[in-house]
């Protein structure tokens, strides 16, 4: 069995990245996991006073609030420590960025997309999909998942109801290759078998009450800040530098769509996503 612990950066008034992102780790890994990220942020936060009970990326990276005081050079160093723990010992991410101008062209493309106006739903079942994709291959249950979202109130019963209702549009996103009558096809889903390693739901959690949600918020920031460079007129190189390192710690663990049948689900994500992000 596996547990994933998700996040997210970025609003439509923050700029046109968002990013939900998701950190993966093994049933009988997560209490290892679990006590090096609470002893590592526990530590960090002690030896600063004053910058509060939990990690927020932005503001710790960006030196805001008590985070002032901390060198630059310090916070840099500890944000690359937490990737570098997130992905050692087989630590997988699943996720997806948007562009908002893409994601809105595509919503009025015709694509028939169930999720209405939220890019926080049409993340969310990406997310889902993604994981039933990679984990429905996995023999003897230990690709079931446990799924963990940082707490939205607003939006967490939609998430809830997209993955009890599994509306058949999502499909083409985890099907596979099959054979029939000779022939190689996508095997078409069924009603049991939609979303059905997810375990019964996705569950929420307060990020302060767990520090691999703290851990999927400096993913989701991480990816954000290294979309939001690409395009930038006047992005400083050695900040480019310093995410591209990050990048590099962090891509060889993300977990891609990969060969998809040509549906509109398909289609959708493809258009939506931000342009640097390889789906």
């Amino acid at each position: 069995m596996k547990f994933i612990y998700f996040d997210e950066s970025g609003s439509g008034d923050e700029g046109d990245v968002f990013v939900m992102c998701g950190l993966m780790v093994d049933a009988y890994k997560l209490r290892k996991k679990t006590a090096d990220f609470d002893k590592m942020l526990g530590a960090f936060l002690a030896k600063h006073p004053g910058t509060g009970t939990e990690l927020k990326t932005k503001r710790f990276i960006n030196g805001r609030g008590g985070w002032r005081k901390i060198d630059a050079e310090e916070r840099k160093a500890f944000l690359t420590e937490i990737c570098q723990l997130a992905v050692a010992n087989g630590g997988k991410l699943f996720g997806i960025g948007l562009s908002f101008d893409a994601l809105n062209a595509a919503k009025n493309a015709g694509h028939g997309h169930p999720f209405g106006d939220s890019y926080w739903l049409a993340s969310g079942m990406f997310t889902s999909a993604l994981l039933q994709k990679k984990m429905q291959g996995i023999k003897n249950s230990k690709g079931l998942t446990v799924v963990i979202m940082d707490d939205n109130k607003a939006e967490m019963p939609k998430l809830s109801d997209g993955l009890y209702q599994a509306d058949p549009w999502y499909d083409g996103l985890y099907q596979v290759r099959g054979r029939k009558r000779g022939k190689t096809i996508w095997l078409p889903r069924t009603d049991a078998d939609r979303f059905d390693h997810i375990i019964n739901t996705a569950f929420a959690i307060k990020s302060d009450h767990s520090s691999l949600v703290q851990v999927a918020d400096a993913i989701c920031y991480v990816y954000r800040r290294h979309l939001e460079l690409k395009t930038e007129a006047e992005a400083w190189a050695g900040e480019q530098d310093y995410y591209q390192g990050l990048i590099n710690i962090l891509e060889p663990q993300r977990e891609k769509l990969g060969q998809s049948p040509n549906e509109p689900c398909v289609a959708f994500y493809r258009e939506a996503k931000h342009p640097e992000w390889a789906i």
